[in-house]
């Protein structure tokens, strides 16, 4: 799993996506553990954009992505172009 910023819902799909398949999980294991329904699971890895937080966040916590909040970039521009190991490194 690469380290991203989580600002679309699409970028949160692919995370959890990546993530779980990382660690071999099926959709209703992790549905499981996040104490959600599997369909849930299913919308959320294809970017609905309407998924409640509180599942999201427990989605996420299932399948080991944690989320963190962090300033704006200092300067106006696409987050691709930010470093967000630096980024995180001045919270640590």
């Amino acid at each position: 799993m690469v380290n991203r910023f989580l600002a679309t819902a699409e970028a949160v799909a692919q995370a959890v996506r990546e993530a779980r398949a990382e660690r071999g999980l099926s959709q209703a294991e992790v549905a499981r553990a996040a104490g959600v329904g599997r369909r849930f699971v299913v919308e959320l890895e294809a970017g609905h954009p309407r998924a409640e937080l509180a599942k999201v966040l427990a989605v996420l916590e299932a399948v080991g992505v944690h989320a963190m909040a962090l300033p704006a970039p200092p300067a106006p521009g696409p987050l691709e172009e930010v470093d967000l190991t630096a980024a995180v490194a001045r919270f640590a």
